[in-house]
C-alpha cells in the first residue's frame, strides 16, 4: 500500500477483511448444505436397510399376509393377497437361517423416493442344503414407508412360480 494515505489503506483493509469474510460464509453455507446432503442420504440409507430387514424377517418368519401389506401398486389386483400366499406357501425352499439368510447387502439410493437393495439370499431345501441367489430388490417410498414390487419378491424366490403381467391390447 506504498502511494495510499492512513485513510486509503484502512479502507482497502477493510475491503479486503470483508471479501475474505463473505468467501468464509460462502464456503461454510457450501460445507453445511453437502453436511445436510450427506445426513439426509445416510437417513435415507437406515430406512431403506430397516425396511429391508424387516420384509427379510417378515418372509423368514412366514409371515405372509403381513409382507403383503409392505407392497406397492397392490391396489391394482395384480396379484391377491391369497394367490401370494399361496405361492409363497409353496416354495421348497425357504429361506435360511441366521447368517445364511441374507449376506454382501448394499444399499443404493437413485432418488428420494427409489432405493435399490443388492443381496445375496439363502434358501434351504428339505435336505438343509443351502443354495444362494443374488438379486437386487427397487424399493420405492410410498406413503412414508419404503415398500418393493410384489413382482421382485417372487422373482427372488427360487421355487416360487414366476410372476407373469398380463398384457393388455387395445381393440
Amino acid at each position: 500500500f506504498g502511494g495510499l494515505n492512513g485513510g486509503e489503506t484502512m479502507k482497502m483493509v477493510r475491503l479486503a477483511l470483508s471479501v475474505l469474510i463473505t468467501l468464509h460464509l460462502i464456503l461454510l453455507a457450501h460445507y453445511s448444505t453437502y453436511a445436510s446432503a450427506n445426513v439426509k442420504e445416510a437417513e435415507t440409507m437406515q430406512q431403506v436397510e430397516s425396511a429391508f430387514n424387516e420384509i427379510v424377517n417378515l418372509w423368514y418368519d412366514q409371515k405372509f399376509d403381513e409382507l403383503y401389506d409392505r407392497f406397492v401398486y397392490k391396489e391394482k389386483g395384480k396379484i391377491s393377497k391369497g394367490k401370494f400366499i399361496n405361492r409363497m406357501i409353496k416354495e421348497k425352499k425357504k429361506l435360511a437361517c441366521c447368517w445364511h439368510k441374507v449376506q454382501d447387502v448394499k444399499i443404493k439410493i437413485y432418488s428420494s423416493g427409489k432405493a435399490e437393495v443388492k443381496a445375496k439370499f439363502g434358501f434351504e431345501d428339505q435336505s438343509n442344503e443351502t443354495t444362494y441367489v443374488a438379486t437386487e430388490i427397487p424399493f420405492y417410498l410410498k406413503h412414508e414407508t419404503w415398500r418393493v414390487k410384489v413382482k421382485d419378491m417372487l422373482d427372488t424366490a427360487p421355487d416360487a412360480p414366476k410372476y407373469k403381467t398380463k398384457k393388455h391390447t387395445k381393440k
